[in-house]
């Protein structure tokens, strides 16, 4: 009789515990960054910010929603491109990270190697890798904390109208991706094997909307991509969706509240990483030694007026493909052009590689003024607006009421317009040649120089550059 009150007295001891467990809150604070794109300088302040808020919550999650490399040549330079924030984030303690476009900008192998020597996962759920080599990247973690709350991770990376994310198509090879959106319906089930579900998004900011829409399981989206800087957060089907603009300035801040595992409040707020006190000095005296590099920063010639916009910018870049021979027209897309503005003064290696990170061959083409009319009118009709800087000709588009291209005017530098059936020996980088549509019968040949080498190349010879108030492209509405 003794054992039978015992085993009773266990029961209802079991049985309170699971009701107190049942009705603990506990509060989950996600912060996230996204499209880093290698700027390293702020993390002294961020990893600061970072610690002081795990100093007041004990549960906090870090996360990147991708884009972590390309756009600091400190970075995308070194002898192991793109390691040093690899470190950085290792030091500051992140969870997980999406992969962005960008993180295939140094090539799969190098890719591999980063995700080697990251101590938190990349992850992706619409992509697979054919080759049994490929970089160990999972579609979903599931993350417990230590009163069991199991949190579901789940990562989605951009594609465009070609099935592929923005980068270099031939960094690609051997990679099958699926619409993202599509390929989170896939994980609803994800929600009841969690108590919380996160999106871990590189979509963009209204893709992450339409997802929200659609998939209601989802408690946050954490987004990027897009760049967007939500300043007002709100939720969208009862999801939160965040985002923290770009290159390292701000951090989105969401508080889950759960009540034993079911999500009872959703808080959001954006942190200021500049406006944060503190700083971590040991985190400091490690940038300052990647950023002593004697080679990119490097003199190579001078800006006489600060050169801003795509306007002027592009132009430079241009100028600098047809400074070879035997090209006689460039053009560089606006996305490719990763800078607004090149400060008056001293211009270094260094700033060339911020404007031009990406590692394009030039290619040579023998194109009609036609098929040039071809490039130029597919290119304004992707966005309906002007997407690609030239050197050798100016060029005018005539829209339709519909925000179309319905006619291209090239024009000459005597003021003349040519023959369809002129033939002109053009360049385009090879990001540009082998991702937009264009008529063209010649197939290009690479001449083997990069763009960014070709910019050095140009600076130097010229010495003092200006490009004031300089631009080539036009927009006309039809009459």
């Amino acid at each position: 009789m003794k054992i039978f009150r015992f085993s009773l007295s266990i029961l209802a001891l079991s049985f309170a515990l699971t009701v107190n467990a049942a009705n603990d809150t506990t509060k989950i604070v996600i912060l996230s960054v996204n499209d880093m794109h290698a700027k390293i300088d702020n993390f002294p302040k961020f990893k600061s910010l970072v610690d002081s808020i795990r100093s007041v919550h004990k549960h906090v999650l870090l996360l990147s929603a991708g884009d972590i490399f390309t756009g600091n040549p400190i970075v995308d330079q070194y002898p192991e491109p793109g390691y040093p924030i690899i470190e950085l984030m290792n030091l500051s303690g992140f969870n997980a990270s999406a992969l962005g476009n960008h993180e295939f900008d140094y090539g799969q192998d190098v890719l591999a190697k980063r995700v080697d020597q990251a101590n938190f996962p990349f992850l992706v759920a619409n992509l697979s890798f054919e080759s049994p080599e490929a970089p160990e990247i999972k579609p979903y973690i599931i993350h417990r904390l230590d009163n069991g709350i199991k949190i579901g991770i789940l990562g989605l990376i951009q594609i465009n109208e070609a099935g592929l994310p923005d980068t270099h198509p031939a960094k690609l090879t051997g990679i099958k991706f699926e619409r993202g959106i599509d390929k989170a319906l896939q994980f609803k089930w994800l929600a009841d094997s969690t108590d919380v579900l996160i999106g871990l998004s590189h979509l963009g900011f209204e893709d992450d909307v339409l997802l929200a829409g659609k998939m209601g399981e989802f408690d946050l989206i954490t987004g990027g991509h897009t760049h967007t800087l939500v300043t007002a957060p709100k939720e969208y089907n009862n999801v939160m969706v965040m985002q923290a603009g770009s290159n390292l300035k701000y951090v989105s801040m969401t508080t889950l509240t759960l009540s034993g595992n079911k999500v009872i409040k959703k808080e959001a707020q954006l942190l200021s990483v500049s406006n944060h006190k503190g700083s971590d000095s040991a985190m400091e005296a490690m940038i300052a030694g990647y950023n002593d590099n004697k080679e990119l920063n490097q003199v190579i010639g001078a800006a006489i007026y600060t050169l801003s916009g795509k306007n002027e910018l592009g132009s430079l870049m241009t100028d600098a493909m047809t400074a070879i021979s035997p090209l006689e027209i460039a053009f560089q897309n606006n996305g490719g052009i990763r800078i607004d503005m090149i400060p008056q003064g001293n211009i270094t290696i260094k700033d060339v590689y911020q404007l031009d990170p990406f590692g394009n061959e030039i290619i040579h083409f023998k194109l009609s003024a036609a098929e040039i009319k071809s490039l130029i009118s597919n290119s304004f009709n992707r966005g309906k607006e002007i997407d690609l800087q030239v050197s050798g000709i100016s060029y005018t588009v005539i829209q339709d009421k519909d925000g179309l291209a319905s006619d291209i005017v090239i024009t000459l530098p005597d003021g003349t317009s040519p023959d369809d059936n002129r033939i002109f020996n053009t360049g385009l980088s090879s990001y540009l040649a082998s991702s937009y549509e264009f008529d063209h019968k010649d197939m290009g040949r690479s001449l083997y120089t990069i763009t960014a080498e070709a910019l050095i190349n140009f600076i130097r010879a010229n010495k003092e550059i200006n490009y004031q108030g300089v631009n080539r492209t036009f927009v006309k509405m039809a009459e």
